[in-house]
């Protein structure tokens, strides 16, 4: 819906302004600067609200603002400067409020008060009270009726109840200390505990009291049971209108806050640690994809959706780095509670308070299942030519198999690029990856024709050594050790990588002689890097 709003001020210059700040298509704003102009728009459109210049006059000496209130046009009044005399003047008449535009606040609050205006719109306010009659009440409704809400009376708790139980959407709300059948305060307290009004804004008030101890100590009862203000009789209308823009747009701000949370809770994986790995959030979307409740996954740590295909390097990485203060990003792969798996594309960050302290680690995820299961239809890595993963598994059930007849020794070296990640960070995936083709080149060279050359993970590779035993397994990972660190890479220069060897055993499965190779891996890195280990 449209709402038009008729503008006579001669700052022409003011339409352009409030265009430009509120930037909604809703408002439409008609400019008529002499008097003709304004008649003729009142006998042709019909107007939301009208922005009228407080000194204009027709050559009678009536005012233009006049003509305006006439067809109860709700009214906002415009002046350059203000007097005590022109304030007097402006209260006798019943405009919305008035604005001084003649600096930057002024403008601002009059492109609130329109967006104020559109909100309150036919927006139910409920006043509780004892006497629908009396004065002070009536002075409260106006001030409410100006705004354009539309004003619920209540004169006892049972009438309040009555209306709160069918106006389940009551965003403002007022409770005198005098109503009867109950207490006020009391009430204010119990509108605070259903769930349906936790965002509501309560104003309260003690009319009927003179006493100024007595106000005070229930003004402090009051805002001790969650009222955003305590009016007294007569209403201060500036200080009213600039305290309810403001809650109007704290509820506006906050209701986009939490659609966007929604949003975010229901599409993204995100989950949030403390600092020991404790999960103590968990999103919509994790939960949906995991398998797993939020009470499932709350109080526990990550380990409950690892899946044992991972590396223990990749989480020695992850945690060394996040422990640093620095970010970690990498894909994995997890595991569901039905046991099925899921691939994701993780970025793990440190959380601070508000005193620079890491709190615990925030984790987003995009799900790259379908991604990684179009790559593993082929048996090649697509950036680097070699074995990918699938294929590795076939060769390595060949193996055992080989192994369990014949008895033939074999071997697998584990291999890592030491601090890829820096590669990434400082020059980009698009270098890294370039890395990586230099890499598989360089080791390519160095092996056999017979071993099978594969790409575990990300920048982490497996060489299955048929026929070869840890003595020949641990000389051949030495000289491709040796290769890569007497290389030149085209743009950083040099670069070093890490090995683990582990040699087939009576005892062994496929998973343990990974899980050996995988340990020795992570005893080169911590002893250094560059260097071969075996386990």
């Amino acid at each position: 819906m449209t709402h038009k709003i008729l503008v006579s001020d001669n700052d022409i210059k003011l339409v352009a302004f409030l265009q430009e700040i509120i930037k909604d298509r809703r408002f439409q704003f008609i400019l008529a600067l002499s008097l003709e102009q304004v008649l003729e728009q009142l006998e042709s459109e019909t107007f939301f609200a009208a922005i009228v210049d407080f000194e204009k006059i027709d050559d009678n000496g009536k005012k233009i603002v006049e003509y305006i209130l006439e067809k109860k046009i709700p009214t906002i009044a415009t002046v350059e400067e203000l007097t005590s005399t022109k304030y007097e003047e402006l209260l006798k008449y019943p405009i919305i409020d008035y604005v001084i535009n003649n600096n930057y606040a002024g403008k601002y609050y009059l492109a609130d008060l329109l967006q104020g205006l559109e909100y309150f719109n036919g927006r139910k306010v409920l006043i509780c009270y004892d006497n629908k009659k009396a004065d002070k009440l009536e002075s409260l409704v106006q001030i409410f009726n100006s705004l354009l809400f539309e004003p619920l009376l209540a004169t006892s708790i049972k009438e309040a109840k009555s209306i709160i139980s069918r106006e389940s959407n009551l965003k403002i709300i007022y409770i005198d200390e005098s109503i009867k059948g109950g207490s006020g305060i009391e009430l204010c307290r119990e509108i605070k505990q259903d769930i349906n009004f936790k965002d509501s804004i309560i104003f309260s008030g003690a009319q009927n009291k003179n006493d100024l101890l007595e106000l005070k100590e229930i003004r402090g009862k009051f805002y001790k049971s969650g009222v955003k203000d305590f009016i007294s009789i007569p209403i201060d209308k500036e200080e009213f209108n600039t305290n309810i823009l403001s809650m109007m747009k704290i509820i506006k701000q906050k209701n986009r806050l939490d659609t966007y949370v929604e949003t975010v809770d229901k599409y993204v994986l995100i989950s949030i640690t403390n600092l020991k790995g404790i999960i103590v959030y968990a999103s919509d979307a994790f939960c949906k994809i995991s398998g797993y409740s939020k009470k499932e996954l709350i109080g526990k740590s990550h380990n409950i959706v690892r899946h044992s295909e991972m590396p223990s390097s990749i989480y020695e990485d992850l945690w060394k780095t996040i422990k640093r203060g620095e970010v970690w990003s990498g894909e994995i792969k997890n595991r569901k509670k039905n046991g099925d798996f899921y691939w994701v594309n993780v970025k793990i960050e440190p959380i601070y308070d508000a005193f620079g302290e890491v709190m615990g680690y925030q984790s987003v995820r995009f799900d790259i299942t379908d991604k990684k299961l179009v790559e593993e239809l082929s048996l090649t890595d697509s950036l680097l030519g070699i074995h990918n993963r699938r294929k590795f598994n076939g060769i390595i059930d060949y193996q055992f198999t080989v192994w369990r007849r014949f008895r033939e020794p074999f071997s697998i070296i584990f291999a890592d690029l030491d601090d890829f990640k820096s590669v990434n960070d400082f020059y980009g995936h698009s270098q890294g990856d370039r890395v990586l083709i230099e890499f598989t080149n360089v080791i390519n060279k160095t092996i056999r024709d017979v071993d099978s050359f594969c790409r575990w993970g990300g920048e982490e590779f497996i060489i299955i050594c048929p026929y070869t035993d840890e003595k020949g397994a641990q000389v051949l990972a030495q000289k491709a050790r040796v290769a890569l660190e007497n290389y030149r890479f085209i743009e950083i220069g040099q670069k070093t990588a890490s090995f683990g060897v582990s040699t087939v055993n009576e005892k062994d499965t496929i998973d343990t002689l990974i899980e050996r190779a995988d340990a020795a891996l992570y005893k080169a890195k911590q002893l250094g890097k560059n260097r071969v280990e075996f386990l």
